[in-house]
Formats: structure tokens, C-alpha cells, sequence
């Protein structure tokens, strides 16, 4: 082989290039056997047919590289609009953090001040429940001892003895039922005053 750089076959290493060719040819799926040292138009048919299926090859190659380059930049295409629906996702998820948190803060300040509010009104209603309890046992107790007087009056009413010690004298007496003087009164018109004993 020459000493050029890119150079595969010259004068001088023909055969030896041609049994290379042959085998990688048979290697890689490519008609082989091929002659190119013959001048008969069959194996130059062969030869050709070779050429024919290797530039098809490669344009199968560009084809491929092309379609491999154009589904990269559509992935990256993609991965590019991923990424920024991402960024605004982990955008839209941390303002919503900050809204919950708000939320949260403001649910446990209102749940502290409906709590708070809820245990003044239990206060009250114990307050003003020990007020309606000792009306009612004032009350009670009020009605307990007007029933005691009127019990009293009645007994009184019934006990007292008015008795007339002489109607010259124009006095009425009154006594319990142990016949004890309790009043008199004077019926004459110079003496209408009550007089105590």
C-alpha cells in the first residue's frame, strides 16, 4: 500500500485489495466473487451490481442519519417543552404550598378564636346558669316566707279575740289564743289610736 494518506489500493496491491474487498463484501451481506481484473460483461455486471447495492446503502445511511437527526431534535424538542411545563408545575405546586400554608395559618387562628370565643360563651352560660339557680333559690325562699307569714297572718286572724272591755269606756281589746292582751284600740272619737301593751 502507498504511503498516502486515504489511500486503500494502488498498482502494486491490487490482488491482495480485491481478496479484502471480496471478504468484507461477504461479511457485511454484499454480492461477492467479484473479479475486477475481468473484462467479460458479466462479471462486470456483478461488479456494477455491487457499486449499484453499496450506493443505495449509503444513501439508505444519509436517510437514516437524517430521520436519527430529526427525531433528536424532536426529543429535544420535547424534552425542552417538558422541562419548562415542569418549571412552571414546580412553580404553580410552590405558590400552592404558600397558599395552603396561608390557609392552614389562618384555619388555626380561627379555630384558637372560635375555641376561645366558644369557652367565653360556656363561661357565661355557667355565670348567668349560678344567677338563674340563686334567683330561684332567693325565690323559693321568698316565697317560702311569704307563705310563712301568710300562714302567720291567718293564724293570727284566727287566734285574735277582739273583746269589748265596756263600750262606756269605747276600748277593744285583742288577745291571742293564750288570752294575752295583744292591742288595744279606743272607739270613742278622742281616743282612736292604736295602744300597744
Amino acid at each position: 500500500m502507498s504511503g498516502d494518506v486515504g489511500t486503500f489500493a494502488d498498482a502494486g496491491n491490487l490482488e491482495h485489495c480485491a481478496k479484502y474487498l471480496n471478504q468484507t463484501l461477504v461479511t457485511f451481506g454484499f454480492p461477492a466473487s467479484l473479479d475486477l481484473f475481468a473484462t467479460d460483461p458479466v462479471s462486470i455486471a456483478r461488479t456494477c451490481n455491487c457499486m449499484y447495492a453499496l450506493l443505495q446503502q449509503r444513501q439508505r445511511d444519509i436517510e437514516f442519519r437524517e430521520s436519527t437527526n430529526d427525531l433528536r431534535q424532536r426529543m429535544q424538542s420535547d424534552i425542552s417543552r417538558l422541562e419548562a411545563k415542569i418549571e412552571r408545575m414546580d412553580a404553580q405546586l410552590a405558590a400552592k404550598d404558600r397558599e395552603l400554608a396561608t390557609l392552614t395559618r389562618t384555619e388555626a387562628k380561627n379555630t384558637a378564636a372560635l375555641k376561645a370565643h366558644i369557652e367565653k360563651l360556656q363561661q357565661e352560660r355557667d355565670e348567668f346558669q349560678k344567677m338563674v339557680i340563686g334567683n330561684q333559690q332567693v325565690r323559693t325562699q321568698q316565697i317560702h316566707e311569704t307563705k310563712k307569714k301568710e300562714k302567720e297572718y291567718i293564724k293570727l286572724q284566727g287566734e285574735a279575740k277582739p273583746s269589748i272591755d265596756g263600750e262606756e269606756k269605747g276600748i277593744i281589746t285583742f288577745r291571742n289564743g293564750n288570752n294575752e292582751l295583744v292591742a288595744e284600740r279606743g272607739t270613742t272619737a278622742r281616743n282612736m289610736d292604736w295602744k300597744k301593751e
